[in-house]
């Protein structure tokens, strides 16, 4: 029983400390084309990200279209999250799972042009990790109804 509770607590600690080494915002970048999102990201991390750093920008942009919706900036609207629930997270924990660390997020997201950059921040001690990235947020929806994690409008009639 102990060694259960033990882990639990581990995994609890790792989990907030992975946390607390990162935040993202995510913001209006412009108007996008044919379904698509252009959201500016700057992810802070404790660690600078090296060659990582455009899958950390890839990641943070789908994730904050996916659960926290795009904040608005310079005239363009701010965007809902393309799924309300944020606890579906966890409640589809494997398809998450299997979602991130395989990479298929990259399918639904580049990065605009040469805007990723990575930058220290004195003041906070972090690493600044910046890009403008294009969410293809129509495919994005579908893969997402496809795999039973949102329901689609055809559901609805």
């Amino acid at each position: 029983m102990k060694k259960i509770f033990f882990t639990l607590l581990c995994s609890l600690l790792l989990t907030l400390n992975a946390a607390a080494q990162e935040s993202y915002t995510i913001r209006s970048a412009g108007q996008g084309r044919d379904g698509n999102y252009l959201v500016e990201v700057v992810v802070s991390t404790k660690k600078k990200p090296g060659t990582d750093a455009e899958n950390l920008a890839l990641r943070y942009a789908v994730h904050g279209v996916l659960f926290r919706g795009i904040s608005a900036r310079d005239g363009y609207g701010a965007q809902n999250a393309l799924i309300s629930d944020p606890a579906i997270e966890q409640t589809k924990a494997q398809f998450f799972n299997a979602f991130w660390n395989e990479g298929t997020y990259k399918n639904f997201a580049s990065i605009s042009g040469r805007s990723l950059s990575v930058m220290a921040n004195k003041q906070t001690k972090m690493h600044d990790t910046s890009a403008i990235v294009t969410i293809n947020k129509e495919a994005l929806r579908h893969y997402l109804e496809e795999n039973g994690v949102v329901q689609g409008f055809s559901n609805l009639w």
